[in-house]
Parts: structure tokens; C-alpha cells; sequence
């Protein structure tokens, strides 16, 4: 199984469950923190379990901070527009009011499931406005639905995910090489798209991404991770080889006439 598969099985595990044995845990101590909330207590213990702190994210009981500091290093923060939720993101909301940042958020849950309309979560700290009678519990949102404030992916394969999920306002040696692809497939004829002229992942080159997606009939988030930059690599290397068949071939008939 997974990391994302045991993550899921274990979140539904609790279901029903209060926040006694998660604050316990949290804050190492015999005697519960009454009155505290802890839905990201929760989701700290949850990743605890696959030995997953300091590795897919930090442990915390601040909701937004678990992507504030963990974005960038153990995973990354999409906003809900950039991206396709799917099962193992941890899904951010906000109730109202004002926010330090992108990332200050008042409630947190794991996505377990996402079809084409909704987003099903596991969430602790729910169900009652007094979070000693709250308890863990099965919910569901829109995929439209405003109180969605973003999403924090973690690193699962975390090679593979951070020097190939490029998005935009990135900035990275990676990003320039993307766009150096992307370049050679606008001069071979693969897509039509330029990419910008700015030293990071810049409107046009969220274009192109999205030409590229559509033409291979990938997923058009915008975001360039593992199958984008692949399809991208092939289509480049089955150019250049017909490239240079048709100059063999144009040598050869050159050379016939010559001979002839």
C-alpha cells in the first residue's frame, strides 16, 4: 500500500472519535487541553502515523500554518483554482473575516476522494461549535464552494514532485530549463504558444503549459509536473528524429541526382 493509501485508511479509522487522544498526544500531556481546538492537532497526528512529520509536513495546531511553513520544503499550496484536488491534499478553509496572509486559514481536513463536482473530506474538530464535543466525521464540499481558501499538496515522491511540478510565479533552474522545452517546441511547430521573457513561470509560459496539456490530452491545471514534462520530451525527441531523417533522406536524393 501507499502513503496515501494508509493515510486514508487510518483517517476513516477515527471516525467518531473526540479530541481527547489527539490533544493528549499534541501537547504531551496525561490531562486533555480542554477547550482547544484541533483539527490541525488532528491532521498532525494523522501524518505522525505514517511517520510522515518533517517529511510531508510539519506538526503544528495552527491550520494555516501547516502550509504556511511546509510550502516549498515537504510540499506545495495551491490555490483553489490551480489545481485538481485529489485524494491525500489537505484541503485549507476560511469562515470570514480578515487574514494575515494567503495561507491564514480557520479549519483544515484530508481529502480522502474528489470526483468532477466535490471534494470528501475526514476532518477532526467538527460537528459542534464547542471543540470538547466535536469529533472527527465524514464531509463534503463543492469544488466551487467559497469557504474553500486552498490546498496543500505534500511531497510524496518528493524528488519527483519538487524538481518536476512547476507552476505559476515559480522561479527556479528548473523552471528556466522547462522553458528552454517549451522554446524548442514553439520552434519545431509542437505548439504555437511563446513563453515569456521573464526569468520565472510567467503568463505566457502558463500558456504553452496549457497548449501542451490540451494537445496531449492531459489534465489542463497549468501546472507542468511529471506527464506534462514527459509528453513535452517526447514530442520534442520524435520532432527531432524525424528532423533528422528528413535531412538524411534530402542528402541521400542529393546525392543520387550527383550520381546520376
Amino acid at each position: 500500500m501507499s502513503v496515501i493509501d494508509d493515510l486514508t485508511r487510518i483517517a476513516k479509522s477515527q471516525i467518531g472519535n473526540n479530541g481527547s487522544k489527539y490533544r493528549k498526544w499534541f501537547y504531551n500531556r496525561t490531562s486533555d487541553y480542554y477547550g482547544v481546538n484541533w483539527c490541525a492537532v488532528f491532521i498532525s497526528w494523522l501524518f505522525n502515523q505514517v511517520n510522515g512529520l518533517d517529511k510531508y509536513m510539519i506538526k503544528t495546531d495552527g491550520a494555516g500554518t501547516v502550509a504556511r511553513l511546509s510550502d516549498g520544503k515537504y510540499g506545495k499550496w495551491y490555490e483553489p483554482n490551480e489545481i485538481t484536488p485529489k485524494e491525500g491534499d489537505i484541503v485549507m478553509f476560511r469562515w470570514g473575516g480578515s487574514y494575515t496572509d494567503k495561507y491564514h486559514s480557520d479549519h483544515l481536513g484530508y481529502v480522502y476522494y474528489a470526483d468532477s463536482s466535490y471534494i470528501y473530506t475526514v476532518e477532526g474538530n467538527t460537528g459542534s461549535n464547542s471543540a470538547d464535543y466535536s469529533t472527527v466525521m465524514y464531509k463534503q464540499y463543492s469544488k466551487t464552494n467559497g469557504v474553500i481558501n486552498g490546498y496543500y499538496r505534500p511531497y510524496y515522491n518528493h524528488k519527483e514532485e519538487k524538481e518536476m511540478n512547476f507552476k505559476n510565479g515559480d522561479k527556479s533552474d528548473g523552471v528556466l530549463a522547462y522553458k528552454s522545452l517549451l522554446q524548442q517546441a514553439q520552434k519545431l511547430g509542437i505548439i504555437k504558444s511563446k513563453v515569456d521573457s521573464t526569468n520565472g513561470f510567467g503568463g505566457g509560459t502558463y500558456k504553452a503549459t496549457l497548449e501542451v496539456q490540451k494537445k496531449f490530452k492531459l489534465e489542463q491545471d497549468g501546472i507542468a509536473g511529471k506527464n506534462t514534462i514527459t509528453a513535452l520530451r517526447n514530442a520534442i525527441n520524435k520532432e527531432l528524429d524525424n528532423v533528422k531523417k528528413a535531412v538524411v533522406n534530402a542528402t541521400i536524393d542529393m546525392l543520387k541526382k550527383e550520381i546520376s
